[in-house]
């Protein structure tokens, strides 16, 4: 479960009640079991916040068409994220980083996310072009075209 994670979670150590399975944290905040209000409690709570308030933003970051970089995290000697590719876009003027791994079934999915402004992650990477991207709804048979390269055909 990637969720907690992404929301920062991890850095709340403060709150017992975020200190069992990610996937229960994530059942509990769903079911309303933990609060945002419990969260909010932390004393660690502004070193996500900005996180937290974009994290609804995620899927319109996702759907950009900022820049992409293929990530290596070895050009990084402050960071320890394994990821396969980052995202870098601009959310209310705040750089804002997506990683992106493959998972063992071949598919994508977002590994971290946050906002940032004191480091770039993307300085020392493989900037990539991007030719084609689709969005697929699965709950609703859509394969929606986000961007494509002027010459690129579709099948």
């Amino acid at each position: 479960m990637h969720f907690f994670h992404i929301a920062g979670l991890q850095h709340l150590r403060d709150l017992p009640r975020l200190s069992i399975s990610a996937e229960e944290v994530y059942s509990q905040i769903e079911s309303g079991q933990i609060s945002v209000e419990y969260i909010e409690s932390s004393k660690n709570y502004g070193s996500i916040r900005n996180r937290i308030d974009l994290l609804p933003l995620l899927e319109q970051i996702l759907d950009s068409n900022d820049t992409i970089f293929r990530y290596n995290p070895a050009l990084q000697a402050f960071s320890v994220i394994e990821a396969d590719f980052l995202l870098k876009n601009k959310v209310k003027e705040t750089p804002v980083f997506v990683f992106l791994s493959k998972n063992c079934s071949g598919k994508y999915f977002c590994r971290s996310f946050f906002p940032d402004c004191k480091k770039d992650y993307a300085e020392r990477q493989t900037k990539w072009t991007l030719l084609l991207k689709r969005k697929i709804i699965k709950s609703e048979n859509k394969d929606i075209v986000l961007y494509r390269h002027k010459g690129i055909s579709i099948k």
